[in-house]
């Protein structure tokens, strides 16, 4: 096994085992997602085309700091009985996050939807991602929607890898808009 050195120090040898955990951000973690969330914009940028504001910010509205911009996602923090919202954890160390969402903000044929799925660059290729995604699954049972972006070709590959083995080959996969107006391919599974 490879010994890898993460940005922070830390140690991880690769392929070792690792404790990974899906936790709803609290009021004690929520900087934590609001740390992250730029990153997720910045690595969302190369399949969306999205380019900073004048100020700097990955967002067309004009907000002029982060702070400004996370402000206008409180509700993921907030709206805790429709919107869910998980820290992915690796040996204790934050990975990523994933937003679930559920009615009245998503499509009527479905119960779920993963909203928003990120996890930083030192976790991707290590179980990590399918391991968290299969403990959202887990979480809530019904008609679940997943939407990727068809230029994010390793994220396509991940949710039909993932939600294939997830559901033993019984699910849907189309390309079409979505509520959200843009050209997505759609993954529909029941659990």
């Amino acid at each position: 096994m490879q010994d890898i050195a993460s940005a922070s120090g830390r140690r991880y040898q690769d392929y070792a085992p690792m404790k990974i955990e899906t936790l709803l951000f609290t009021s004690e973690t929520a900087h934590v997602f609001r740390n992250l969330y730029p990153l997720y914009l910045h690595d969302l940028s190369a399949f969306n085309s999205a380019a900073p504001n004048e100020h700097g910010i990955l967002e067309s509205n004009p907000y002029r700091t982060l702070e400004e911009q996370m402000e206008a996602h409180n509700a993921w923090l907030e709206l805790t009985d429709s919107l869910f919202s998980y820290l992915i954890r690796v040996d204790g160390a934050p990975a990523g996050f994933c937003l679930v969402a559920t009615h009245p903000h998503i499509e009527r044929d479905s119960d779920y939807l993963i909203h928003e799925f990120f996890l930083l660059h030192a976790y991707r290729g290590r179980g990590v991602g399918q391991q968290a995604a299969v403990q959202a699954f887990d979480r809530f049972r019904g008609r679940w929607h997943v939407y990727v972006l068809p230029d994010n070709l390793r994220a396509v590959s991940f949710w039909r890898k993932t939600i294939s083995e997830y559901t033993s080959g019984d699910y849907e996969e189309d390309h079409g808009p979505t509520i959200f107006a843009e050209e997505h391919v759609i993954f529909r599974l029941t659990n």
